[in-house]
């Protein structure tokens, strides 16, 4: 009996998460190249914008990195980086 409550809740649980992932989803679309897993290891990490860099191929083909500040400047994204190794500069930071 303790095992069957256990087993619904945590289907409660996994049916929640899946509500969740899906509304970050349909607000940014790009998130469906994402696995479950990934999509949470960035959502867990917001804020530090870096997290992002190794999810960056999967959700967009002709980017592989982002080019961010450095010190003061760290969350600053200045450009971004193709698989190539072509990089555009932003006119300003974001």
């Amino acid at each position: 009996r303790e095992f069957q409550h256990c087993n619904k809740t945590l289907e409660d649980v996994q049916k929640s998460l899946e509500d969740y992932l899906q509304t970050k989803r349909m607000a940014f679309p790009r998130f469906y190249f994402l696995s479950n897993d990934d999509l949470l290891e960035i959502l867990s990490q917001t804020r530090d914008p870096h997290a992002v860099q190794p999810h960056m191929g999967k959700c967009f083909d002709a980017i592989k990195s982002i080019s961010f500040g450095e010190k003061a400047q760290r969350a600053t994204i200045l450009g971004y980086n193709d698989p190539k190794t072509e990089s555009v500069a932003l006119s300003e930071g974001v």
